[in-house]
């Protein structure tokens, strides 16, 4: 259907945890949803106007991901035209400028956020959250809440601070980048239970492509 926004979403070994329920609600807000595999060297699919990056395990596929230059340079690019993005876990990892693996080697990722990837050896923040956003943007408010869960051994340079994380046990952080259109962090959501930010993302992909 020509008048629906295309959303891509990577699909392989290095992006694979979607919930079917997000997807569907993706589809029912009015966006259709194209697949595509970072691994396999893929660039994005024609008439794309949102991009979903789940989690997955680039740490594990990071020398692949680094070889596809294109894509990268694809991603920094239609960002910045105004093109969103929506990132979880190690769609969040991927999005950062290096991913440093568990043998030490230091990758080049797609460079969309500032900041570098490391291997920690545990858990880090392991667990259910709820989140406040303190900003605005992807159709959030601040002051707008979000439930969401953590699961990684990596951690970043560069987490963000867009929204406030508490845990059920009283353990409170920063995490998230925010911006009017991009939402990336390392909290997985179920959007079914995130209602504004799924209409936001697809309100988003919808005004990309009316500009362009």
């Amino acid at each position: 259907t020509a008048d629906k926004p295309i959303i891509a979403v990577a699909q392989d070994e290095a992006f694979c945890f979607y919930y079917e329920e997000s997807l569907e609600l993706l589809r029912k807000l009015g966006a259709e949803l194209a697949f595509f595999s970072p691994l396999a060297g893929d660039t994005l699919p024609a008439g794309t106007c949102g991009v979903y990056l789940g989690g997955g395990y680039p740490e594990l596929h990071a020398a692949a991901l680094a070889e596809n230059k294109a894509l990268a340079r694809q991603l920094r690019k239609r960002h910045a035209a105004g093109m969103p993005l929506f990132a979880e876990c190690g769609g969040f990892m991927y999005l950062q400028e290096s991913l440093t693996d568990i043998e030490g080697h230091t990758w080049p990722m797609a460079g969309v956020i500032p900041g570098e990837v490391h291997y920690t050896g545990k858990l880090s923040r392991f667990g259910y959250i709820e989140l406040t956003a303190s900003e605005q943007g992807m159709g959030l408010d601040a002051g707008d809440t979000l439930r969401a869960h953590e699961f990684h051994y990596f951690d970043s340079s560069h987490n963000g601070q867009a929204c406030h994380a508490v845990k059920y046990t009283g353990k409170q952080w920063d995490c998230c980048v925010l911006e009017d259109r991009l939402f990336a962090g390392f909290p997985h959501f179920y959007l079914p239970n995130c209602q504004k930010l799924a209409r936001g993302f697809v309100e988003a992909a919808a005004a990309y492509k009316r500009e362009t």
